[in-house]
């Protein structure tokens, strides 16, 4: 069974009293007539994930005081993005496995995860305009936007990088790009429909850059040992891994240029004492990200005690896989 990190005490009633509505528009999106595009959706569908985006959004609608109708569909627009994300980000790369089933481009093809990746992108979109009030429908489209842009900049710097000359400083930003929208955006929509502050919205995005930097360097940890993905494909593919990074820091220039020239030497340089650093590392930016949640208003501020409960959970169950 499925470990939940999701811990209900810190959020509404809301986070999962409409989530049952959201998995229902949700399911509605993936019902297509073309028999091609029904079959990678379906297979796509099979490995269904936290519905974090959607607790979020639903968490913090319901704190803000917005209606359901709003939070259960702007809800539904954060998963159908998050969704396409995946698709095209395992084509980028080259994950044979989501979630424990071979991902679409392995059992399809890259042009069918391409197709129904983009798909999903235009669904998002077109899922906005049921909402009811015109102008948050207009705010909202803007915000999506942005976010989409954002998402693509991170992931056009993961792919153009070569990992072994990465900078912290470059990782960083790539990380901060492609993941901290996913945490922003269910809850920057909501708080743009109630018409939070200026400096509320800025303390979300960066506390919300905090968390989206410690979900991908966690995550980055996690494919070190094989959790949920398979193991050492970072190393193997030259992909952006923030461990790696870390420990390359560490070593010497003669060591350095030895790595670059057979990359799976980094393989070596894992050890016991590694991962204790990077839990460290990772607790700090969960720190960093504590240090802002005063900015927000204080009644969503459960919603992002949540964020980083799940973080500490994923992580702490990697240093258990690890002992």
């Amino acid at each position: 069974m499925k470990k939940k990190y999701w811990d209900e005490s810190f959020t509404p009633p809301e986070a999962d009293k409409f989530l049952g509505a959201v998995k229902i528009e949700f399911a509605k999106s993936f019902e297509v007539e073309d028999r091609f595009l029904s079959a990678w959706l379906n297979h796509h569908g099979e490995s269904q994930g936290k519905w974090l985006r959607a607790r979020l959004a639903l968490a913090t609608g319901g704190l803000l005081g917005l209606s359901s109708q709003t939070s259960i569909n702007w809800a539904v627009v954060c998963e159908l993005i998050h969704s396409a994300s995946l698709l095209h980000d395992d084509v980028c790369d080259q994950d044979s496995l989501r979630r424990g089933h071979s991902s679409v481009w392995k059992e399809y093809g890259i042009s069918a995860a391409i197709c129904t990746g983009d798909y999903l992108i235009a669904e998002s979109f077109r899922k906005i305009t049921e909402i009811e009030e015109g102008w948050h429908q207009t705010i909202l489209l803007k915000l999506l936007s942005c976010s989409v842009k954002e998402i693509i900049f991170g992931q056009s710097k993961d792919v153009s990088f070569d990992a072994l000359d990465m900078s912290w400083q470059q990782y960083k930003k790539m990380a901060i790009n492609k993941t901290s929208p996913f945490i922003a955006l269910p809850m920057m929509g909501m708080f743009k429909c109630r018409e939070c502050t200026i400096d509320e919205c800025d303390g979300l995005q960066e506390v919300s850059n905090y968390l989206g930097l410690s979900y991908q360097y966690l995550n980055d940890v996690e494919n070190l040992v094989g959790i949920n993905q398979d193991i050492f494909t970072d190393i193997y593919q030259s992909h952006p891994n923030g461990m790696l990074i870390k420990i390359l820091d560490n070593l010497d220039l003669e060591t350095k240029s030895t790595i670059k020239e057979e990359p799976k030497l980094l393989i070596n340089y894992i050890d016991k004492k590694s991962f204790i650093e990077q839990k460290s590392n990772i607790h700090n930016l969960l720190e960093d990200a504590k240090n802002h949640f005063h900015r927000v208003p204080k009644v969503v501020q459960p919603v992002l005690i949540s964020i980083k409960y799940e973080i500490n959970e994923r992580l702490k169950d990697l240093m258990e896989e690890r002992q």
